[in-house]
């Protein structure tokens, strides 16, 4: 168990020095990325060398200055790379340095045909993304740790309230992700979410959300709550997965939750992202009683058309608008024409990022439904029913009749 542990972190650290090395060769020129590369095929041979001769597990040192080389030059800098480290590495390397026996053409040739496909997949990768290559190891790297932190339990909701503005009570909460690393503390979604949707862990993510943000909602109401509704965001990736449906269908059937008291949030990125099977997912699960919230609106393009062919009940006011509602007449003006829109299609409106009084005085003027923000309350683990925050809200007896 620990040799295959000490393997993992060999592995972690001879990656984190091949994507240093990359990043180095980003920054320098020309000449001296060339002069790097040189050297690191230069080293690889020392190695080789000192080992004995070819094949040794030293061998793939060779990988090193291709994978630079395509990171920095792309094919043009990978492919004279494998050449050269394949000569190196065959024809120009004994079997035994001091018996001098060559090796057989065979074994060099389908080594030279590995670091010729390394460099060339390398350079597709690299020149194919709008990220540098470093970037993509990089993001390999990170997505290894927050698989781990995943499948060790590291990551769990929080949950921010949702108030009525007009009789300032929670109705429900929106569910956010949380990562607690045992080393760096409490990670900031704004550094693993992006992350988390480059690399694919964001439907495994936005799974664990959904069951635990649902099951914590029953348990709210089984304690004696009543209507509360919890919102879980679900990214574009995730939406347009085949079996998106069954994770909402499975989550609500598990908890024992009424449809109702879910409402997705999806945003302007994910309808683009793939609008018919957007469109498809959103409609049966509205169906189903699931409630759909449009967040950020006002920041995408074409929310208006949005709004007119998706079942939208509930649609987020984005917090740059009121950032500044009770200071900027022209702002105030815009939330106001998204209210009336909302409230003449027959959506409830939600303000984001309350922080201040006179923000919530200015919704409250303009007609906003509901509201959120650290002023109303911050993210945090899940309160006990009898809370004070949940207390209007607790199921009362029949009356004696």
């Amino acid at each position: 168990m620990r040799s295959r542990s000490d393997r993992r972190h060999r592995i972690a650290r001879a990656a984190a020095r091949t994507t240093y090395l990359v990043k180095a060769s980003a920054r320098l020129g020309a000449p001296s990325s060339v002069l790097l590369i040189a050297a690191l095929i230069a080293g690889a041979a020392w190695l080789t060398k000192l080992s004995g001769g070819a094949p040794t597990a030293y061998v793939h040192a060779y990988y090193v200055p291709i994978i630079v080389a395509a990171g920095r030059f792309h094919w043009r800098g990978a492919l004279p790379t494998a050449v050269v480290a394949g000569l190196l590495a065959g024809p120009l390397m004994p079997l035994e340095l001091g018996g001098g026996a060559q090796q057989p053409a065979t074994e060099w040739c389908v080594r030279l045909v590995a670091f010729l496909t390394i460099g060339w997949l390398v350079a597709a990768l690299s020149k194919g993304s709008s990220r540098s290559f470093a970037a993509i190891v990089t993001d390999a790297r990170e997505a290894h740790v927050l698989r781990l932190a995943l499948a060790q339990r590291q990551l769990f909701p929080h949950y921010q309230p949702i108030l009525d503005l007009r009789t300032q009570h929670v109705v429900g909460f929106e569910a956010l992700c949380r990562w607690q690393d045992p080393v760096r503390g409490l990670v900031s979604p704004a550094d693993f979410i992006p992350l988390a949707e480059r690399t694919q862990i964001d439907v495994a993510i936005g799974t664990l959300m959904l069951g635990e943000a649902v099951q914590q909602t029953a348990d709210w109401h089984a304690a004696g709550t009543r209507d509360l509704v919890i919102a879980v965001n679900i990214s574009a990736n995730h939406l347009c997965q085949p079996t998106f449906i069954g994770h909402i269908t499975d989550a609500l059937d598990r908890a024992g939750l009424r449809p109702a008291n879910l409402c997705v949030e999806i945003t302007e990125t994910a309808i683009i992202h793939d609008r018919a099977t957007a469109l498809a997912n959103i409609t049966h699960i509205h169906e189903l009683g699931v409630l759909i919230s449009l967040d950020d609106f006002g920041t995408g393009q074409s929310s208006l058309a949005y709004l007119q062919e998706f079942p939208i009940d509930i649609v987020k006011i984005d917090q740059s608008f009121v950032a500044r509602v009770d200071v900027d007449p022209k702002c105030a003006a815009l939330v106001l024409a998204i209210i009336q829109l909302a409230h003449a299609l027959g959506a409830t409106t939600v303000g984001e990022g309350i922080e201040r009084p006179a923000q919530l005085e200015a919704l409250i003027a303009l007609g906003c439904n509901q509201g959120q923000g650290f002023y109303l309350g911050r993210p945090a683990p899940p309160v006990s029913a009898a809370a004070p925050e949940l207390r209007p809200l607790v199921s009362s007896p029949d009356p004696v009749a």
